[in-house]
């Protein structure tokens, strides 16, 4: 029903429109920015009046007050400090009931506080925060027109702060792992920290993902990733109001870095991230960004086309992607001996969103359609360059037995064989050519269910082969939450839940909520 609410979700989450767990006393967001939880708190709603005869104007004879010739407006950051950066506005309220200005401007107060605990709500691409239009100019929530985003030339650098210099280090050593798997100019590990030295935003943005990381693998204090991403998102949602912001790398950047810190905060099992994009649709979605020249900005369009199939994944429905963009036709020309390897694991990943889109898209799913995507991947593994072999590979891969070791040389290739293996499991669940009804129906279904627990095992092998890449680990979660039902030993039970675990222990990527589902699904504690 719209408009429903949540019985479980608390106060503080409602408002500010966060996914909330619902565990009680106090949920899992609150306990970790320090809010008070609480739950059941009434609001006053003012029903619309009805009926002719209700009076909708005031009357001729009201007393009209008129305000004094000079408002001076308070910071909200705290004293008695007159904010001097806005022109007072003087209004004089009609008799007639309209708004006149007789300022140039009106000063909003800020609605967000670096020193606020909490975390705020995402904003998406193209929301419509509210905005004051007077005359010429549109005064934004933060009370400044926005064009092109600020860049900084106070930050000292060489760096000052211990604190900064550590956050900065390990997001180079740890986090850009995350997003350069298919990149082997590594933009988000060498380009993005010195383009950060001239945009605020952005840095705000790394150190904010830096915390969160070490939060979440080490006892890091949680309250410092919340300061700095306050501190990125007063740049980011006024800049996000500009039309040109898909035109500016370092935004960009920022947005899919955020998109991650996200992707941190929210399990992965039944957890709906797609109203936090912060626009990640809004250029993902742009054929000029489908570039052949490696550049930072293909570099995030990749990183953004991961996280957009990984929020599919996770809802099991079609990933919001403009597929004229994503046509591997046009495209697979350009793949042949010498394409690079990187250019081959990213036409693995754009399969798998064909895939996704057929799998879980409003149209029929046709039987033709999913014979070409199957000719496809099998095209993909037959002809991809002998690079993407595994350097040593042990184990047969049986159901059961340890995992296959399967090691990779380089980020791009696990990458580019996992997306093609996640991408041939997923058409065996939607295969639709196996029969409803027959004789026959048992015994090809169980044939299909055991080629779908073979990949589900050779993704994970894959995975814990090479568990120094946070993607391939994150690639067999994925295929763990698809497929993990199928199981029902014990023994490969417990298997799969030590993927699970290794990739929370090893890259803090939050597996719990999927842990708890698949042991109530097995029936076990």
């Amino acid at each position: 029903m719209p408009g429903a609410r949540n019985p479980q979700c608390c106060d503080p989450c409602r408002v500010l429109h966060h996914k909330c767990d619902g565990i009680l006393p106090q949920c899992s967001r609150c306990v970790r920015t320090g809010r008070e939880c609480t739950r059941g708190k009434k609001e006053t709603k003012f029903r619309q009046a009805k009926g002719r005869t209700t009076r909708t104007k005031f009357p001729s004879n009201q007393v009209w007050l008129r305000p004094p010739p000079r408002v001076d407006f308070v910071l909200e950051s705290g004293g008695d400090q007159v904010d001097t950066s806005t022109k007072a506005a003087t209004n004089v309220l009609s008799p007639a009931g309209s708004l006149h200005s007789h300022a140039d401007s009106i000063p909003i107060p800020e609605r967000l506080s670096p020193g606020s605990s909490h975390t705020a709500p995402l904003p998406q691409f193209g929301f419509s925060n509210y905005q004051v239009q007077t005359g010429s100019s549109v005064v934004s929530p933060t009370s400044q027109v926005v064009g092109k985003p600020e860049r900084s030339s106070q930050r000292p650098w060489p760096l000052r702060d211990p604190e900064e210099a550590r956050l900065l280090q390990h997001f180079v050593d740890n986090v850009a792992r995350f997003f350069d798997c298919t990149d082997r100019q590594q933009h988000f590990a060498i380009h993005i920290p010195y383009r950060a030295r001239r945009c605020e935003t952005l840095f705000n943005a790394i150190l904010a993902m830096s915390a969160r990381h070490l939060n979440r693998t080490t006892d890091f204090d949680p309250f410092v990733s919340d300061r700095y991403y306050q501190a990125c998102l007063e740049k980011l949602i006024p800049a996000l109001n500009n039309h040109g912001v898909t035109m500016d790398d370092d935004l960009l950047a920022a947005t899919v870095i955020l998109r991650l810190l996200e992707e941190f905060d929210v399990p992965l099992a039944g957890s709906d991230i797609r109203g936090h994009s912060f626009g990640t649709k809004a250029f993902i979605r742009s054929p000029s960004l489908m570039t052949t020249t490696p550049s930072l900005r293909q570099a995030v369009y990749w990183s953004g086309l991961r996280q957009e199939i990984y929020n599919a994944l996770s809802l099991h429905q079609a990933p919001d992607i403009e597929l004229r963009s994503l046509d591997w036709n046009s495209h697979s020309n350009s793949l042949g001996p010498d394409a690079g390897d990187c250019a081959w694991a990213n036409h693995a990943i754009t399969h798998c969103a064909h895939v996704l889109v057929f799998c879980f898209g409003e149209g029929l799913r046709s039987p033709a359609v999913h014979a070409d995507l199957k000719a496809y991947n099998q095209q993909w593994s037959e002809t991809r360059p002998d690079s993407f072999d595994p350097y040593f590979a042990s184990g047969d891969g049986e159901v059961g037995t340890e995992f296959p070791d399967i090691r990779y040389g380089c980020p791009w290739h696990a990458i580019g064989n996992q997306y093609i293996d996640l991408a041939q499991i997923l058409l065996s669940v939607h295969d639709p050519t196996l029969p409803t009804v027959g004789p026959l129906r048992r015994h090809l279904i169980q044939e299909a269910d055991d080629h779908i627990r073979r990949g589900v095992w050779k993704v994970c092998g894959a995975s814990l082969s090479n568990a120094s890449m946070p993607p391939a680990m994150v690639v067999g979660c994925m295929a763990i939450h698809l497929c993990g039902d199928r199981f029902t030993d014990p023994h490969e039970q417990d298997h799969l839940i030590q993927v699970l675990i290794q990739t929370d222990k090893l890259h803090g990527w939050p597996t719990h909520v999927l842990q708890r589902q698949l042991r109530e699904t097995w029936g076990i504690r």
